[in-house]
Formats: structure tokens, sequence, C-alpha cells
């Protein structure tokens, strides 16, 4: 699922086109809060990292200028995509999630 997901996003200028489905229980957010405080589009990977930690994953699309950050911070229902253009964060995608879904990390 993961890597479904993450090749299915395509940069159009800094605006992320989905060019598959997301499921439908995925949400959009402009900013999360995690236990280090508030990160939001526009702050920088190290602002991310610093907020957030380490992912549990990172990745990219061959040939796109931007890294995916995955966390899933110990809840059980969502996984976190954050995407970067460049060395700035410009979409937190969550997306539910079941523990035990070998697809879902």
């Amino acid at each position: 699922m993961t890597q479904k997901l993450l090749a299915g996003l395509l940069i159009l200028g800094s605006i992320f086109i989905v060019a598959m489905d997301y499921p439908e229980h995925g949400n959009d957010y402009s900013s999360y809060r995690c236990l280090g405080g508030l990160v939001s589009n526009g702050d920088t990977v190290s602002d991310v990292v610093a907020q957030c930690g380490e992912p549990l994953k990172e990745t990219s699309i061959d040939g796109q200028p931007h890294r995916i950050f995955v966390y899933r911070f110990d809840q059980i229902r969502f996984v976190y995509y954050f995407a970067f253009l460049g060395d700035r964060l410009e979409r937190i995608l969550a997306v539910s999630c079941q523990y035990d879904d070998p697809n879902c990390e």
C-alpha cells in the first residue's frame, strides 16, 4: 500500500497532484501537533524532525524533487505521510490503518 500510495503522488510546481485515488479515509492537514510541538506546512525538514522525531521511514519517488517521511506516533488508527518539496513541508496526509495490517507502514 505504501509504495502504491507514494508512487501516486506527482508534483506540479509546488502543488501535489494525486495520480491515483487515495483511500476515502485519508485526510489532509495543514498542521499537526507532535509531542515536541506544532508543525505546519512551510516548516523545514529540521523543524519537523526537532518537533516530531525521526520518521518511521523516509522515502521518495524516483525523478521527483521531494521526500516523504512516514510517521506512526504510537496511534493504532493512523499513519501520517509528511511530504517535503525541497526543504519545506508541503503536505500532511493521515491515512486510517489497522495496526496488524502488514501493508500499513
